[in-house]
């Protein structure tokens, strides 16, 4: 079984607890990105990829850092909140069994545990200037948070002229006298969640790797459907077809062999290593 096969076994194994964690607790889930696109396109994981990214409505979110000690003791739920040093805003469900190094990432931080993705799912001002005004607030802090850990910006991320320009100027500028990443979280954080998912018309996850493309109109959530996904089924979005086209495109179209990443190698599994 190859490297990244092992890892799909792993990430498995952590989402089948983690719908039985939802389940026990009355707590609903979506994919998202790149998980809902290999439920649609390829029936599980995108061949290539090696994550698993769910998104939660913002209550249930909540509710799931509030719960997070009732998982088996070998998961570990991890937030900047209960873990100052984590390096992401989002929150991850690591396997702490299985040693991994997160490819992209520069520095002693590489080393971590396999994980899966938990984005938070929030509303957006309904009037579209004030939307536009929230969008670039949370983005600035987003910037800030990432400039904090240079040497872990994804310099293959397809970005437009403004953006790399601002990361340009951004990255000469001495961001670590400025501000720490912890402050920048706290920032993201009051501003997702003074934005209530209810009567939002556009809702969604901006801290994902697409952004505002991840915000879409509410009713391509509706209350969910049931996709298959590798042996178990996970929950998706009513109108999956208009998510994935409103995110990528034309989404049934493989991308080049050069532009398929990876992001994550499995070091070592309940103590044995696994060789290349």
């Amino acid at each position: 079984m190859g490297n990244i096969d092992l890892l799909h076994q792993v990430d498995l194994g952590i989402v089948k607890e983690f719908i039985q964690f939802c389940e026990k607790n009355g707590l609903r889930y979506f994919m998202l990105g790149g998980t809902m696109l290999g439920a649609i396109r390829h029936g599980g994981f995108i061949p290539w990829d090696d994550d698993i990214d769910l998104g939660m409505f913002r209550d249930d979110y909540e509710r799931l850092l509030e719960l997070s000690s009732e998982f088996p003791d070998n998961l570990k739920v991890v937030n900047y909140r209960n873990t100052p040093s984590y390096q992401y805003y989002i929150t991850r469900i690591l396997d702490t069994e299985t040693k991994v190094e997160e490819e992209r990432i520069g520095n002693e931080n590489r080393y971590t545990n396999a994980s899966i993705d938990i984005f938070p799912i929030d509303g957006t001002p309904n009037n579209k200037v004030l939307r536009k005004i929230y969008f670039f607030r949370v983005l600035y802090h987003r910037a800030l948070m990432s400039l904090c850990y240079k040497d872990s910006i994804d310099r293959k991320r397809p970005r437009g002229t403004a953006e790399k320009a601002l990361l340009w100027v951004m990255e000469r500028l001495p961001i670590e006298k400025m501000t720490t990443p912890y402050k920048q979280k706290v920032k993201i954080d009051k501003l997702l969640r003074n934005q209530k998912v209810e009567g939002s018309k556009f809702i969604g996850n901006i801290m994902g790797a697409y952004r505002t493309k991840e915000i879409v109109p509410a009713e391509f959530y509706g209350e969910g459907k049931m996709y298959s996904f590798e042996d178990i089924e996970l929950r998706g979005m009513d109108m999956a077809d208009e998510y994935l086209k409103w995110t990528y495109g034309d989404y049934m179209q493989l991308p080049p062999e050069g532009k398929r990443k990876t992001h994550f190698k499995i070091l070592e599994i309940q103590g044995k290593k696994i060789e290349d």
